[in-house]
């Protein structure tokens, strides 16, 4: 716990604060903003992607381009301690030899097999955020197929009826197969440019640059959080 007896950044969510973040993010007004399974695969592509990126940049992105219902510095606080430690958990599940990483996906009323399209609306959503740091996968065959996984879920419902996945619903067997496939093709693509964002971050903490300006510890936190850097995104976990 930490000196506000919030739990650590870098302690799991229990069921109930994953109960909690859910309801907030259902909470959020406008149909842009993003549930907790978009949110899963927007923070899986951030995560796994070739350049890091700290939460002022992408919080807009989560509450859909509208003003968060967060009234107080307590409700701010909460959300970002919440949606952090979730952050961390993929993190974890990503870099460690012993943990599998496993996407957020909930099933619809109903029905056994979740669908997957939210996750890999999220996904894109984050690839959309670094577009032009993401070209060179969509620009080699071999390395745009890690992709395909991703794609197939996001474009299954397609506006456009040329670009859907599949012309009649895939079934329950071929639809698993695709959602393990976007365990695997996060996988891969965190592995492939990690050599890249590791770079990135040693050349950021050696201050190189003007707009790299090392953060002190005990700096206001770029995120906005009120918090020193130190008790919350420099105690984030980005690899």
């Amino acid at each position: 716990m930490d000196f506000k007896g919030r739990p650590a950044l870098d302690e799991a969510l229990t069921d109930a604060e994953y109960d909690r973040l859910e309801a907030i993010l259902d909470s959020l007004p406008g149909e842009e903003a993003m549930d907790l399974e978009e949110m899963d695969g927007f923070f899986a592509a951030l995560i796994s992607g070739p350049v890091t990126v700290p939460p002022s940049m992408y919080l807009d992105e989560i509450f859909g381009g509208e003003r968060a219902p967060l009234a107080t510095r307590d409700e701010v606080e909460e959300f970002m301690d919440l949606a952090v430690r979730h952050w961390n958990g993929i993190a974890r599940e990503l870099t460690s030899k012993d943990l599998v990483f496993v996407p957020w996906l909930v099933a619809e009323e109903g029905e056994e097999v979740p669908r997957g399209n939210g996750w890999a609306w999220g996904f894109m959503r984050g690839v959309a955020l670094c577009e032009e740091e993401w070209q060179e996968i969509f620009k080699d065959e071999d390395k745009f197929a890690m992709l395909l996984p991703v794609l197939a879920l996001a474009h299954e419902n397609d506006p456009d009826e040329e670009l859907r996945t599949w012309k009649t619903p895939p079934d329950e067997e071929l639809r698993k197969t695709v959602l393990t496939g976007l365990a695997v093709a996060t996988q891969k693509i965190h592995d492939y440019f990690l050599r890249r964002r590791t770079g990135e971050i040693a050349v950021r903490r050696s201050g190189v640059g003007e707009a790299r300006r090392k953060m002190g510890r005990n700096d206001p936190c770029y995120c906005g959080s009120g918090k020193k850097f130190k008790r919350c995104c420099g105690d984030v976990t980005v690899q």
